[in-house]
């Protein structure tokens, strides 16, 4: 597969947002890409002007994340309609946003069950919040790689729509994850001032990132600090407005 083009985004792209008032519904069209475990819609917003350099961003892959969701949203909703650059996904997860768990509705880490060459059948562990010591709540990674109904219908969507690049916002880490140490990447960590680095620090089995790599589709995972929705959505809210519609 050839790599996508990747992107050099505009330091402040010119934009046309809606009063603060306006803000409380969507002006974009959304679609619905698949369901989930519980039947839910899987939805995701098209982006408007698309070219070459066209890309998605993700957040919700895991439901106990929410300020990374509520800041994403509050930035589409913030767009003029007309304005998004790129396609955005705010929930992959829509089941574990509304229990408030890590997992899908079937209790699987959804970020380690993609169809990687380093998927792992034997579950994963994580931190209970950002305060605990070790990794000792355990996850199912599925019956098989790419098992998941969410897991499966963004890897197909991607392949419709073939997005130059990929940011899946997370939280609590507080980094930009970019193993290509690209101008997005680097683009990301200055806006934000968060640390530019290029792996986690541990291993990710079937994660969306590798699975990404494995496809050629550059990816960066953005990882916000411990921050509440409230705070995140005034602090972040004007860096992911300029990532939703910026122009190389």
């Amino acid at each position: 597969m050839s790599q996508p083009q990747q992107p050099t985004p505009n330091s402040k792209p010119t934009t046309q947002l809606r009063p603060r008032a306006a803000r409380g519904l969507f002006q974009h069209q959304r679609r619905q890409y698949g369901q989930s475990a519980l039947g839910a819609p899987l939805l995701y917003f098209p982006a408007e002007v698309r070219d070459e350099h066209t890309g998605m961003v993700l957040a919700g892959t895991h439901g106990d994340e929410v300020a990374a969701v509520v800041t994403l949203s509050c930035a589409l909703r913030s767009l003029e309609a007309g304005q998004l650059r790129h396609h955005v996904v705010l929930a992959v997860n829509p089941d574990g946003c509304q229990l408030g768990t890590r997992s899908n509705a079937r209790g699987v880490d959804l970020n380690r069950n993609f169809a990687t060459s380093n998927w792992k059948a034997d579950g994963t562990v994580y931190r209970w919040n950002s305060a605990a010591e070790e990794r000792d709540v355990y996850l199912s990674t599925g019956d098989s790689a790419g098992s998941e109904p969410e897991s499966a219908a963004l890897c197909h969507l991607i392949g419709e729509l073939r997005p130059a690049w990929l940011v899946s916002i997370h939280e609590p880490l507080a980094c930009v994850d970019d193993p290509l140490q690209s101008p997005l990447g680097h683009w990301l960590a200055e806006r934000i001032e968060l640390p530019l680095v290029a792996d986690p620090g541990y291993t990710t089995p079937g994660s969306f990132g590798t699975w990404c790599a494995e496809q050629g589709y550059p990816c960066i995972t953005l990882e916000y600090p411990p921050i509440s929705a409230d705070v995140a959505s005034e602090e972040y809210l004007e860096a992911m407005i300029e990532l939703l519609c910026y122009t190389p």
